[in-house]
């Protein structure tokens, strides 16, 4: 006779589950085969029984519902005592009590993506940070670096995850906003200064089972355009005797618009004296322009920088000009569509020879995730 299910197998089983859903909302591939092998390994069941479960967790979620994993055809056949039993754990109780518990454990796997990524030097590839961590834990299940998607305050992603599903600004201290996404698959520490502030608020039309939306409420370079206009107001009135400081002052200015020298000549080869975005070729107006901000020397590289001219380097700081990298097409802000600027939107970016010295696709991928728009 068939020994019953304990909560223990069935608390398992639906983590299980949440684990494969959370996988598949963030687009990565998985095996369910393992999941049942990793189950069946624990308790005396086989691999074909936990599959049978997990359809009938489908069908207690398609009654309540709520979405189901593709795949995983809802199996209505489920006992009476079981289904009462899944559909407590589903609502969120048991299951949530558990993960708390399972949270305190030393052996977080968060822990473990997050502590990766600071020891590659705060910014670091997914397969950087899984090489890093089977050097380090060889018993590490790779299925958790979803983890880095859940720690990620911009990735849609993490409103996928219980621990994530209540409506908070990322400046309020949660120990889950450490990341930030570039691109597809890079991430950096989270620097709200940097990266700004980000929220997961109630979305009903989100179309996520949880009803949950993330958006950027403080943009970074918003912030510094408010401080820099406070100080421009404290800056000394006009004083016709200091003419010759303020000639000196100019020159001091223009220079630093344009970049570090040794860092705009080596642009302007490599963009043979030619603006990237709209061909200008009048060197006095070019400026070297970083795509990541300038952290001294090391972002000094020509991979990290696009030859600009003056206007259109301002735009691309004020994030209303940006790059896809994928396509290495200009994209113009809906601001700007009425204007002059908008006719460059979609205009192919020009590039050096060198392959060595054109920009850096997931550099313009960090830009153009700080883009409001």
């Amino acid at each position: 006779m068939a020994k019953d299910w304990s909560e223990e197998e069935l608390l398992a089983a639906v983590d299980a589950y949440r684990q494969m859903a959370k996988m598949q909302e963030a687009g990565v591939t998985y095996s369910k085969k393992h999941f049942y092998e990793d189950l069946a390994s624990r308790f005396e069941r086989s691999a074909k029984a936990f599959e049978y479960r997990m359809q009938n967790i489908s069908a207690v979620l398609d009654e309540l519902g709520l979405p189901w994993i593709p795949g995983l055809k809802p199996a209505v056949n489920v006992g009476t005592a079981i289904k009462a039993k899944l559909i407590e754990i589903i609502q969120g109780d048991a299951l949530q009590k558990q993960i708390d518990v399972n949270s305190e454990k030393e052996s977080r796997t968060w822990e473990k993506a997050l502590d990766a990524v600071n020891q590659l030097g705060g910014i670091a590839g997914r397969k950087q940070v899984e090489d890093w961590i089977l050097a380090h834990h060889p018993e590490y299940n790779s299925k958790n670096l979803t983890d880095l998607y859940m720690l990620s305050v911009n990735s849609p992603a993490r409103t996928g995850y219980l621990q994530n599903r209540k409506p908070r600004r990322t400046d309020q201290d949660s120990r889950y906003d450490k990341l930030f996404k570039i691109g597809k698959s890079t991430f950096e520490l989270y620097d709200p200064a940097q990266h700004g502030v980000w929220e997961i608020y109630a979305d009903a039309s989100s179309g996520n089972r949880f009803g949950v939306s993330i958006r950027q409420v403080s943009n970074p370079i918003d912030n510094a355009l408010i401080t820099a206009e406070k100080n421009a107001e404290r800056a000394i009135a006009f004083d016709p005797i200091n003419v010759n400081d303020a000639r000196q002052r100019i020159s001091t200015d223009i220079i630093r618009r344009r970049g570090q020298p040794t860092f705009r000549k080596a642009l302007l080869v490599a963009y043979d004296n030619t603006c990237a975005v709209t061909g200008c070729n009048l060197s006095a107006v070019l400026e070297a322009a970083h795509i990541h901000p300038y952290k001294g020397d090391h972002t000094n590289v020509v991979s990290n920088g696009l030859l600009l001219r003056a206007d259109i380097h301002t735009l691309f700081d004020l994030g209303l000009i940006a790059v896809d990298s994928e396509t290495m097409t200009v994209r113009v802000s809906p601001e700007l569509a009425s204007t002059s600027y908008g006719k460059l939107d979609g205009a192919s970016l020009r590039q050096p020879k060198e392959k060595s010295d054109r920009a850096n696709p997931e550099v313009l991928d960090w830009h153009r995730s700080q883009c409001p728009w």
